[in-house]
């Protein structure tokens, strides 16, 4: 049976989030874990085990509260809760390593998911140290059946196989097209070969490639999808200078507001 990870810190970006994973998967098998995870931040109080214990006692009521009202809207999820103490980087690695879930599924505050990686969050720490497969999901996306799912590219091989596997199953549960949004960079690209070798990866699915250029990608990977009316955006995190080209925060000012298009991040 498939397992996600929520992420909760009890904001209603959070519970957002796991509103639009429980729509996402309501009719299939699934289990999900609910966790929240705090930490102090000081460690030189003489109170300092009573304090803990306080934020324990918080973090279980939160995460009850939390499951009483997703559990009014999915009555039949099988939702389980984790309170764990540490950072939330630490607690998610070792939660990962426990029990392996197939999807890490959190909230981010900005307009758009692309907006809030350049703004910077916990959020990022976490893309940028966990290789699970990630659904960010921004503040106010509701959930619809996704029809065309953007796939942002560099037009690099995907190595293994499974690492497009949660996109592939996604495209194939909701009978969703691929779009290939090709960033092209300075190196030189034979794109017919870049093109059959990714397609291969997705064998029955409705695909196409394009292709856009220039300095602000997010910015053009975002006036794509607004133009072709995709609901989701999907990025492979296995080439550093891209994914930083991407979240530069230099490119925050340049942003405007866009539709929320919540974004899959696969580790290659």
């Amino acid at each position: 049976m498939k397992r996600i990870l929520l992420l909760t810190d009890f904001s209603d970006t959070a519970r957002n989030a796991a509103i639009y994973a429980l729509k996402m998967f309501e009719n299939e098998k699934v289990y999900f874990d609910l966790l929240n995870a705090y930490d102090l931040e000081f460690s030189g109080s003489p109170y300092i085990m009573q304090v803990k214990e306080e934020l324990a006692q918080e973090s279980l009521k939160g995460l009850k509260n939390e499951l009483s009202v997703l559990h009014r809207r999915f009555p039949n999820a099988r939702i389980e809760l984790a309170s764990r103490f540490g950072s939330l980087l630490d607690v998610v690695k070792n939660e990962v390593s426990d029990f392996k879930p197939e999807l890490i599924v959190l909230g981010c505050r900005g307009e758009t998911a692309l907006e809030n990686f350049l703004l910077g969050s916990n959020a990022y720490e976490v893309v940028k140290n966990i290789q699970e497969a990630m659904l960010v999901v921004p503040k106010h996306a509701k959930f619809k059946k996704p029809e065309n799912i953007v796939f942002a590219t560099d037009l690099k091989d995907v190595k293994l196989d499974n690492v497009v596997e949660p996109l592939r199953d996604l495209a194939q549960h909701f009978d969703a097209g691929i779009s290939f949004v090709n960033v092209l960079e300075d190196d030189y690209v034979n794109r017919i070969d870049a093109e059959e070798k990714i397609a291969a990866h997705f064998e029955g699915l409705d695909l196409n490639f394009n292709f856009i250029e220039g300095e602000n990608i997010s910015r053009g990977i975002l006036k794509f999808m607004d133009e072709h009316g995709c609901d989701m955006v999907t990025l492979i995190r296995h080439n550093e200078s891209f994914f930083d080209r991407l979240f530069h925060p230099s490119t925050t000012r340049q942003m405007v507001l866009h539709p929320e298009h919540p974004m899959l991040i696969l580790h290659d």
